[in-house]
């Protein structure tokens, strides 16, 4: 739902619209109640709307979590559920990250190297935090290592900093999101949040093939492009070339509905209508919602 200030008083239970509009994207229109009017000071109320359906926070503001754009502002530490595994080599950043950790309802298991990690979280958990420098590897090195071994839980990595290179870096291993060290227990709180009981970008987005349909042999080798895919529509983006955009997403959108990724075949359509005449201009919130689904993208079927 959405809370806002209005100039008068509203009915709770009264239908109502509200127009979202997202900066370069095209205004939304989201059905809604009101749940709750409270008077603030002269003819200013509070308006709680309560959305008829759920919306992607993430999708209508382009937010991408390996930007450290995360949706939700704070996080009581009492509501996150579920297991965490911390990948760290240094004693220090362990116990700081477990401090943080203290006040949540979390079972949290750490581990100091690649194998170690890999071993924990084949046993399950929902979400892994690891350290970008482990020993003579990094987290991209875990993240490849998890994919070997078929686990596909999201990994957000800390980095010391956010250089082109390290994020592209990260972005092709198919990370979740970034933290910047040094953290603060409120921003690993946010990307806890964001993954455990968020809007659900950070989780996979399976393809819904069937493993005898005819088509099936061909799901793996798009998967194996897709990581490449997203990387160089995302420096097209950065280089505003959309020539080079156009023929990514023109890809997208005849083959991903027939591997069993429906939804991604329409956001690529939506971002193809908007290059239209040839630019970039007023793009930008389709491809990136488009990249980020790119990044979720999991060959196993759904439950």
């Amino acid at each position: 739902g959405i809370s806002i200030l209005h100039s008068s008083y509203l009915h709770t239970k009264t239908p109502c619209e509200v127009i979202l509009k997202i900066p370069g994207g095209q205004p939304q229109t989201v059905a809604g109640k009101i749940i709750r009017c409270e008077h603030i000071q002269g003819r200013v109320h509070e308006i709680g709307i309560k959305f008829t359906k759920q919306i992607s926070t993430k999708d209508l503001l382009g937010l991408d979590p390996l930007n450290e754009a995360y949706s939700l502002e704070r996080v009581e530490p009492s509501r996150l559920h579920g297991s965490v595994l911390i990948v760290t080599a240094s004693d220090f950043d362990r116990e700081l990250l477990l401090m943080f950790l203290e006040d949540t309802n979390l079972a949290v298991n750490t581990a100091d190297s690649i194998e170690n990690a890999v071993a924990r979280a084949q046993k399950g958990c929902d979400l892994i935090i690891s350290d970008y420098y482990l020993g003579g590897e990094t987290g991209p090195d875990l993240i490849r290592a998890l994919q070997a071994a078929g686990s596909d839980m999201p990994v957000v990595v800390l980095i010391p900093d956010k250089t082109e290179k390290v994020l592209d870096e990260i972005r092709e291993a198919r990370a979740a999101g970034v933290l910047s060290k040094p953290t603060t227990k409120d921003r690993l709180l946010q990307a806890l949040g964001e993954f455990l009981h968020a809007d659900g970008d950070g989780g996979p987005l399976y393809s819904s093939l069937a493993s005898n349909d005819s088509a099936y042999p061909l799901l793996c080798k798009f998967l194996t492009d897709i990581p490449r895919m997203a990387l160089t529509l995302e420096q097209a983006v950065r280089d505003n070339d959309a020539a080079a955009c156009s023929k990514i997403i023109r890809t997208l959108s005849g083959t991903a509905s027939p591997l069993g990724f429906p939804s991604v075949s329409t956001l690529a359509l939506a971002a193809d209508r908007k290059l239209t005449d040839g630019t970039l201009k007023g793009a930008s919130p389709e491809i990136r919602a488009l990249i980020l689904a790119c990044r979720r993208m999991k060959a196993k079927p759904a439950a």
